[in-house]
């Protein structure tokens, strides 16, 4: 996504991305479970008749929320249908239902203090992690998107659950005991302890070896789509930018959360990273 023609694409990106981080902070530290209750039926209803009705019963901190994330796809919506792609917004509004369903299970898993299986954990986590969301807004802003694009995207494709599994298991490696400190619904180190009965050495090890598999899963999907392409009788293939989208999301977690948590501290290394990028000049 880095070429110029994909400007539209990171903008849009980047406008969800604010608003899912904002998204998570509520389902994780600011509601009740009880306000997410509603607070996610809410967001299901989105579109429908009755979604006024709901918001009466909201604290004035999530009506403001939805409303602007109801902004950000109404934007979407109007450069999109511009663009003869008119069908973009709504899939970007199922993406945030399923982003909000995602993270309600959590808060359950919190409220009732249950630590699921690593595979039950992991399932939830392919859509709580925010990935399919994202490459939803990204795939919004891409004149390569079709249809049939979206629609191959909410079958779950092999790279979709390799790179949201990655980002996942790599935030939870790092960043698992300061969430736990704070109350955190159980990461998959503490899913893997509890269902294993091993330390956190042996489950931090083999989380390790499955983000290794993952990483092969996306380099097998991005070398099998691309030699396949003249291939008569293959299930649809995505175009080449599509495919990147994975590729680039996967590298943002290599980037943040190899050594430490680079976007929960955000002012240590990843500051540095963003200024050597945008700010210092090289030097040639």
């Amino acid at each position: 996504m880095w070429e110029p023609k994909h400007s539209l694409s990171r903008h849009f990106l980047t406008k969800v991305t604010v608003l899912v981080s904002t998204l998570d902070d509520i389902y994780d530290v600011k509601a009740t479970i009880d306000e997410l209750e509603l607070f996610t039926a809410a967001i299901s209803s989105w579109g429908k008749a009755n979604v006024d009705d709901q918001y009466d019963h909201l604290p004035e901190y999530m009506v403001h929320w939805m409303e602007a994330m109801a902004s950000v796809v109404d934007g979407i919506d109007e450069i999109a249908s511009r663009e003869g792609r008119g069908y973009c917004a709504e899939y970007a509004r199922l993406a945030v239902r399923n982003q909000a369903k995602a993270y309600l299970s959590e808060a359950r898993w919190l409220a009732e203090k249950v630590v699921p299986s690593v595979d039950e954990y992991r399932r939830v986590g392919i859509y709580s992690c925010c990935y399919p969301l994202l490459a939803v807004a990204a795939l919004c802003g891409m004149d390569e998107t079709t249809m049939a694009s979206f629609d191959w995207l909410l079958d779950d494709p092999a790279i979709l659950v390799a790179s949201s599994d990655m980002c996942r298991l790599m935030d939870d490696v790092v960043s698992h005991e300061f969430e736990q400190e704070r109350g955190h619904v159980a990461s998959s180190v503490e899913c893997y302890m509890k269902q294993y009965g091993v330390g956190k050495v042996e489950a931090r090890e083999a989380i390790n070896k499955m983000i290794e598999e993952d990483w092969k899963m996306i380099n097998q999907e991005l070398l099998v789509k691309q030699s396949s392409k003249d291939i008569i009788g293959l299930e649809f293939r995505p175009a080449k930018q599509v495919m990147s989208v994975f590729l680039g999301l996967a590298r943002v977690m290599d980037v943040l959360y190899k050594d430490s948590d680079g976007y929960t501290h955000a002012n240590k290394d990843t500051k540095d990273i963003i200024t050597a990028l945008l700010v210092t000049p090289m030097i040639i």
